[in-house]
């Protein structure tokens, strides 16, 4: 059966303009290829043979934040100063390790990996209906943190979630500009699945707008151990040297070059002979018996680069950071400059690329000049003139007596020796010492009297050290010319040698004491050992009588009496006890 096609009335067409004959002939065209179709039967579009093969609409499960909304189905969402929905912590999954290394890449040139790898776990998970992933979780909560992350998680094809926990939802996007909250209670969502019990500490539920996935955690990476075991990737250098390049391939102001210890001398010559301004170290490598040769040049020529890179045994590096340097034809996945925590201690790092290993050069290398390694010839001239030898004579013994002079220098006193006839005194005195001070003076009884050795006790706000000698005004008084050796006040030693010469010449050893009683006199010497505490010296025995106990005796209590009354309404007014 044809299909036919009736044209235009007549009345509309003459309000019409005249087609062309191309129009004309195309309208020709169609109606023909028209009337040779027939209609589709309504029935077969209802089929269920045919109904049964289109996909059913998946429900969602996540919804858009609303402005303005503070109120949200799952726990752990918040909104910000912006109202955009954002959780205490951020998940980015990754499919694959090569999408992981990209995103550091990426954030590391943007931003300071120091700041992320602090709150940053990486861990490992299985997904419930198969594979597995990587899951990167770090503390993100200000908006704008979580749109660099959420932008640089999308170029290296991953995705990124907001929440807490072990549940995450879909960050924010164009079709949902303030973020994603729950269509349905969680509980709701796990009871579809068959889940009553809820999610286990090890577990990870990520949710997106029709699907939601599962994940259990079965180990975790140390981000800062994956990013030193990351290998160095392979880079062209311009085809006309590096003298072509304006930056000199990251060497224009400095470069390292590492020489193997076969080919040491020959570079430093060759160098010192173009007059580089250069520097080096020797510093042995991990699995080298020999020192290496590691020079540092200062804004080297392009010229001399190209002549030192092919040589082998010659390798050229350029610092990325202050302590970390990356052989020219190689790159490191990561900014170095912005990762100074994934290279811990004072250590410098060089990322060898065609070794394939990364040298740790214990401390800062220090740098000597080149101009003390190169190495150099020294001849001796013949002497113009003969020199006699010196003939050695005895100059005889030169010798001074070390004496006691008067002096009006104003030392603190650190002792006093008190006449045995004042200790009566002293004894009634030693109730105003402070306890201090008291327990760190020392005593020694002399033929001269007593002589009493203060320490020193630290009291009042200024901090200054309080003496025995300073408190019992007794005897005459000491001060301390070098350490334990003690002359009358008014006096010094000359002539005035250094304390430790003192000590020395003295024979004095630990806390052992010397002491000038006057001019004219031999010092004497006190050991250590000879010396005892003033407290315990004027404490006399202490001596305690036996108590005598007795054991109380009271007489018995009178039989009671008890009396039934009514009381009144307010029965406490007028009580007395029987104390009063």
């Amino acid at each position: 059966m044809k299909r036919t096609i009736s044209g235009p009335s007549s009345t509309h067409g003459r309000n019409r303009a005249p087609r062309s004959p191309g129009l004309a002939a195309a309208a020709a065209a169609s109606a023909e290829l028209a009337g040779r179709l027939e209609p589709v039967p309504p029935a077969t579009l209802l089929d269920p043979r045919i109904s049964s093969i289109l996909p059913a609409v998946a429900e969602r499960i996540l919804e858009p934040v609303a402005a303005g909304q503070t109120r949200f189905r799952m726990q752990g969402l918040a909104p910000d100063a912006r109202g955009i929905a954002v959780g205490r912590e951020a998940l980015i999954v990754f499919e694959s390790l090569d999408r992981l290394v990209s995103f550091l890449g990426a954030y590391s040139v943007e931003a300071s990996l120091d700041d992320l790898l602090p709150t940053m776990t990486l861990e490992r998970g299985h997904r419930t209906g198969g594979g597995t992933a990587l899951l990167v979780r770090c503390e993100a909560s200000d908006g704008y943190a979580l749109d660099r992350l959420s932008r640089l998680a999308g170029a290296a094809r991953s995705q990124l979630y907001a929440g807490s926990g072990s549940v995450f939802v879909r960050y924010r996007e164009s079709r949902a500009p303030l973020g994603y909250d729950l269509a349905v209670p969680l509980a709701e969502l796990l009871a579809r699945e068959g889940n009553t019990a809820g999610l286990t500490a090890d577990e990870v539920l990520v949710l997106d707008q029709e699907f939601f996935s599962r994940y259990r955690v079965s180990d975790r990476i140390d981000p800062i151990e994956l990013i030193q075991r990351l290998e160095l990737r392979s880079i062209t250098l311009p085809l006309q040297g590096i003298a072509s390049d304006p930056e000199l391939c990251g060497m224009r102001d400095m470069a390292l070059v590492l020489v193997a210890p076969g080919v040491a001398d020959r570079v430093l010559a060759y160098l010192w002979r173009k007059e580089v301004a250069m520097a080096g170290v020797r510093v042995t490598l991990a699995e080298d018996r020999r020192a290496s040769l590691l020079l540092r040049l200062r804004n080297p020529s392009g010229r001399i680069l190209d002549v030192l890179r092919p040589i082998p045994g010659v390798e050229l590096f350029a610092p990325v950071s202050s302590r970390a340097a990356v052989e020219v034809g190689w790159t490191h996945p990561i900014h170095l400059a912005s990762a100074s925590s994934c290279l811990p201690g004072d250590e410098m790092y060089l990322f060898r690329g065609r070794a394939g290993r990364v040298e740790r050069i214990d401390g800062a290398p220090r740098f000597v000049d080149g101009q003390f390694l190169v190495e150099t010839k020294v001849e001796l001239r013949p002497a113009e003139f003969e020199v006699e030898p010196v003939e050695m004579r005895e100059t005889g013994r030169l010798r001074v007596d070390l004496r006691l002079r008067p002096s009006a220098l104003a030392r603190e006193p650190r002792a006093s020796l008190i006449d045995w006839d004042d200790i009566e005194l002293l004894r009634r005195l030693v109730y105003l010492v402070p306890p201090s001070a008291l327990a760190a003076a020392r005593l020694v009884p002399l033929t001269d009297g007593l002589l009493i050795v203060s320490g020193g006790a630290r009291i009042g706000r200024d901090g200054r050290a309080l003496s025995v000698g300073t408190v019992i005004p007794l005897g005459r008084r000491f001060v301390e010319v070098a350490p334990g050796v003690l002359t009358p006040d008014g006096f010094e030693l000359w002539p005035r040698l250094r304390p430790q010469l003192v000590r020395e010449l003295l024979g004095l050893e630990g806390e052992d004491r010397a002491v000038f009683l006057g001019p004219g006199r031999e010092p004497i010497h006190i050991a250590d050992d000879r010396m005892m505490s003033l407290d315990a010296a004027a404490i006399g025995t202490l001596t305690t009588g036996e108590a005598s106990l007795v054991e109380p005796s009271l007489p018995a209590l009178e039989a009671g009496t008890i009396s039934n009354q009514r009381l009144g309404r307010f029965a406490l007014w007028g009580f007395r006890s029987q104390d009063t």
